[in-house]
Order: structure tokens, then C-alpha cells, then sequence
């Protein structure tokens, strides 16, 4: 007979007879909060970074388990096409005719309709989005601003003061080898305007993050839905709750039209 009758899938047992303990974790695709600190996986000198769920396969097991239903899968399509609206709006009726054609220009230069749409996208999968800002010669504007894919993303270390100083990019789902993996400043969350000015000129693409307040403080924010992915809550069920979400929703969307 075993002198573990029961082991909760994340746990910590003592071990009978020593002086010691023992944990118990299960993957991160059956558990989508991990329980356990995750130690920094060092690439270099120059990159390290904090993966994503113990074997930094976690935005990829989450998006099989939307994507392998296609009432959730449905349902989310249609949050980030709300989150989305009307897309951006820009009016230049009362600028300057300088501004006017540097707006013009910006917008000729910059698909701003995808990249809103997907930034909803990460905001409503993973919690957060990222953008990186290229700035000009001189580094005097921004001319353009490029989407980066959230579940491609994996954040540096923070420093003694908390600040993240950098983002690696990267198609995590395979090995990947230094070259093939991109390192890009990131900008203070916190004060991002004020951090640009700072930065040297010799710098051309900064990342900036966005992120969905929630109650945990993680590099990785725990999306709404995370319930939904409990294992003792059935498939329907979980079905059905996006399905009268996205009801509810809709109900509330056509009263603020």
C-alpha cells in the first residue's frame, strides 16, 4: 500500500521517514497557473530571459485549448472584435497643413487597422500586448509601430528596481539558437514617454508593453478565462459560459451603439 494516498496535482508531500518534502507539479498544459518560482533561462551574455509555464510552451497549450473548441474559439474572436470597435480614428480637420501630411504620411506607412486588431487579439488571449516603435534618423518621431506577437514574446529578468529592461522574440515552439532570436529594449511600463527621452539616439526600436491589470503581479499576466481551464470543470460548462458572455456582451454593446 502506497504512503501516498492521495497526491493533489500541486502539492508539496512530506516524505514518511525523512527529513524532507517532496513537490509534485503537473504540465503546463493541464494547469495554467504555475505554483512553483521559475528560475531565468540564460541564452548569453547579452539575453536571459523568464519562460513562459515550466517548459515555456505555455501561450501554445493555451491557444490549443481555445482553438480545439469552437465555441471558445468563436467567443474570442468575437471579444477582440469587440475590444477593437471602430478601430482607430484619427482627424486632422483643425491641424496645421504640416501636420496634416505627416499624419498622412504615417498612416500611408503603417497598417494601423490590422495592428489594432491584432493587439486585441493578445489583450484578450494572453492579457498583454506588446508594440515596438521605430523612431527616424535623427530620432526625433516615431515612424512606425510594428505589432509584436504575444506568444512570441518572453521577458528579460527585472532588474533590483523591478523594471524589465528587454524582450527576446522568437518562434519558442522549437529550439531556438541565439541568431535566430531578436532582443529589443523595452521601455518603462510605468513612464514610457519619459523613458524614450532618455534613452540614447543611437537607438532606433524600443518594445512597449500594455498590459490588462489583474490581481497577480507576474511577468505573464493570468488571463479572465484561466477558470474555464480547471479540470474539474467540464468542457460544456465552459462552453456555455463563453457562449452567455459573449450574449451578454453583445446585449451590452447594441445598448452603447
Amino acid at each position: 500500500m502506497s504512503d501516498f494516498p492521495f497526491i493533489p496535482p500541486t502539492s508539496v508531500i512530506t516524505i514518511p521517514g525523512a527529513h524532507a518534502s517532496a513537490a509534485f507539479t503537473s504540465k503546463t498544459s493541464e494547469v495554467f497557473k504555475e505554483e512553483h518560482n521559475i528560475a531565468p533561462i540564460i541564452i548569453n551574455d547579452k539575453m536571459k530571459y523568464i519562460p513562459w509555464g515550466g517548459d515555456n510552451q505555455m501561450p501554445y497549450n493555451i491557444i490549443d485549448l481555445i482553438e480545439s473548441d469552437e465555441t471558445m474559439s468563436t467567443c474570442q474572436m468575437f471579444n477582440a472584435e469587440v475590444c477593437y470597435g471602430s478601430g482607430l480614428v484619427y482627424d486632422t480637420g483643425l491641424a496645421t497643413a504640416q501636420v496634416k501630411s505627416q499624419v498622412d504620411d504615417f498612416m500611408l506607412d503603417n497598417d494601423l487597422a490590422s495592428y489594432f486588431l491584432g493587439v486585441c487579439q493578445d489583450f484578450k488571449h494572453f492579457g498583454f500586448c506588446v508594440s515596438v516603435i521605430i523612431l527616424n534618423e535623427d530620432a526625433s518621431c516615431i515612424v512606425r509601430i510594428v505589432r509584436k506577437q504575444a506568444c512570441y514574446v518572453r521577458f528579460a529578468p527585472a532588474d533590483k528596481s523591478g523594471v524589465i529592461p528587454y524582450i527576446l522574440y522568437a518562434n519558442w515552439r522549437n529550439t531556438v539558437s541565439p541568431e535566430d532570436i531578436e532582443r529589443i529594449e523595452l521601455l518603462n511600463p510605468q513612464s514610457p514617454f519619459t523613458d524614450l527621452q532618455n534613452r540614447s539616439k543611437k537607438t532606433k526600436k524600443f518594445a512597449v508593453v500594455s498590459r490588462i491589470p489583474t490581481p497577480d503581479n507576474t511577468y505573464y499576466p493570468i488571463p479572465y478565462y484561466a477558470a474555464l481551464f480547471n479540470p474539474n470543470r467540464s468542457l460544456e460548462k465552459a462552453s456555455c459560459h463563453f457562449l452567455m458572455t459573449a450574449i451578454r456582451k453583445t446585449a451590452l454593446y447594441m445598448l452603447d451603439s
